[in-house]
């Protein structure tokens, strides 16, 4: 414990100039660490992947901040420096996008940082690299995120599939979502979160690949149920966390079911002219879940090698068919995947 306070003098959580407080009082992770009780022992996998995420955060922050003499005349010793100029600096806002299919790509980002606010019912496709993104406040949703090479955080949002390629993720305040993850480190789970379900990469764009080199993400490396819960109640809050309560541990996710994993298809037209070499998933699937989406696969060319086959009339081909797509289009309102089929919508 006191190495780890140490960190301190490298790390600080106050205001400057303030005095400051331990290290171990700003981290959540201790359930005891009050420096004149003795220290609770915690994983050191547990500490990094806080001190990660914090580090991450924090350059997040610097990056959406324009410093000051940005903004005012340079000085002699800073003359030969380019600067990003603050459009790229600021981040790109996603937000209130409703009962709308959503699309950016590469050509359509200026900078390194999203974040998508408030959006529901909705589809949003992000076919870019990053370096940050932030998705905050959505519900009802299915967001895909191209290639981030630094963090996403996953912030308070409810029942919304979450398509992830990145080097690190956190998921914070969530309830009956699904995160569908290619990561190379330890997902990170903090927060009052509920029925979380977690599972394997499950779609490609046709420059995932190219945007996934260019920010650094290796698709041989995913950790994606290799996740790190850490403490959700601090405490010091007297508040959340009263004399003779004992510690919340943040509520684990669950590994999705392989029955209900399916490939998700992000159609051609949403890339425009762009054109590249993915032409399927990057990461390579776990066996429950390879297993299950060659059986759908399967299932599927039997299903149409049977109609095909069938020895019917013209007329009863017809009802045939007709009765197909009322299933079909009840399926799509009870699945949610309705959301896909609305207009796009670009700006």
């Amino acid at each position: 414990m006191e190495g780890f306070e140490h960190l301190g003098f490298l790390i600080q959580f106050e205001d400057k100039g303030s005095d400051g407080d331990f290290l171990s009082q700003a981290a959540p992770i201790f359930a005891n660490s009050d420096p004149d009780m003795p220290a609770v022992p915690v994983p050191a996998s547990q500490v990094l992947g806080w001190l990660l995420q914090n580090i991450a955060s924090s350059l997040e922050h610097v990056t959406e901040k324009n410093p000051a003499k940005e903004n005012g005349p340079p000085s002699g010793s800073d003359q030969d420096v380019v600067k990003a100029s603050p459009s790229v600096r600021s981040p790109c806002f996603i937000e209130g996008v409703s009962k709308s299919s959503y699309v950016k790509q590469a050509s359509d980002l200026k900078n390194s940082s999203l974040k998508v606010i408030n959006c529901h019912d909705s589809v949003i496709y992000i076919l870019a690299p990053l370096r940050y993104a932030t998705i905050y406040g959505c519900s009802d949703a299915t967001i895909v995120l191209g290639a981030v090479g630094k963090a996403v955080r996953v912030e308070h949002c409810e029942r919304v599939h979450v398509i992830i390629a990145a080097k690190r993720v956190c998921i914070a305040n969530c309830r009956e979502c699904v995160f569908f993850l290619g990561v190379n480190h330890h997902p990170l789970i903090v927060g009052d979160n509920h029925k979380l379900q977690v599972a394997p990469y499950n779609t490609y764009y046709s420059r995932l690949e190219e945007h996934m080199t260019e920010v650094g993400i290796e698709a041989t490396i995913n950790r994606w149920d290799d996740t790190l819960e850490l403490g959700m109640i601090d405490p010091h809050n007297s508040l959340s966390h009263p004399a003779g309560v004992s510690d919340a541990q943040a509520e684990s996710a669950t590994r999705l079911d392989p029955d209900h994993f399916t490939k998700f298809l992000i159609p051609n037209w949403l890339e425009g002219e762009s054109t590249g070499s993915t032409k399927d998933n990057p990461f390579p699937l776990t066996d429950p879940y390879l297993t299950s989406q060659q059986k759908n696969q399967n299932n599927l060319g039997e299903t149409k090698q049977i109609l095909r086959e069938a020895p019917l009339e013209e007329n009863l081909k017809r009802e045939l068919s007709c009765a197909l797509h009322v299933y079909f289009r009840d399926w799509l309102y009870a699945s949610g995947n309705i959301r896909q089929l609305y207009c796009q919508q670009s700006d």
